[in-house]
């Protein structure tokens, strides 16, 4: 029993930076929020996060949610500056109300990116990425699903906060 608590003594606990944060980002469909929480462990970045868009929530009242999940690399180049090739992976989900039966446009992303963070505890970051997507929506009128390749690109600013 005591053997499965020993990952969490020591060392191996203390190598792991937690943060968590939040970005503005601008995406050709719309302007997200999303909220963040950031895994580093040996300049390995695991980062998951969670949002809504803007314009289609607020001001259009179809609700619009984005998850996903950023794997990037941290190249330190000075202790308040680092720079972080990730690759990011999304699905944003829009709910159009129309037809009723079949209201949602399935939207799955894959980015490859750039990150520009700035700050020690507390970071500032401008992060840009370009990449190819896959959109999909059940016909009605065809009673099948059509899907929709094309390529997204996306920019944001962002903030971090380490523990």
């Amino acid at each position: 029993m005591v053997l499965l608590f020993i990952p969490f003594f020591g060392k191996a606990q203390d190598s792991a930076i937690y943060s968590i944060g939040a970005d503005l980002n601008y995406h050709p469909q719309d302007f997200f929020f999303h909220v963040r929480g950031q895994l580093v462990k040996q300049n390995l970045s695991h980062e998951v996060f969670l949002g809504f868009g803007i314009k289609s929530t607020i001001f259009q009242g179809q609700f619009r949610p984005q998850l996903g999940y950023d794997l990037s690399y941290k190249l330190k180049i000075a202790s308040w500056f680092s720079v972080s090739p990730l690759v990011r992976m999304s699905y944003s989900l829009l709910n159009t109300k129309v037809p009723e039966k079949h209201p949602f446009i399935h939207t799955a992303e894959s980015f490859i990116a750039c990150r520009l963070a700035l700050g020690k505890k507390n970071q500032f970051a401008l992060t840009g990425g370009i990449g190819p997507s896959v959109e999909w929506k059940y016909d009605a009128y065809y009673a099948k699903r059509n899907h929709f390749f094309m390529w997204n690109y996306f920019a944001e600013i962002g903030y971090y906060h380490e523990f």
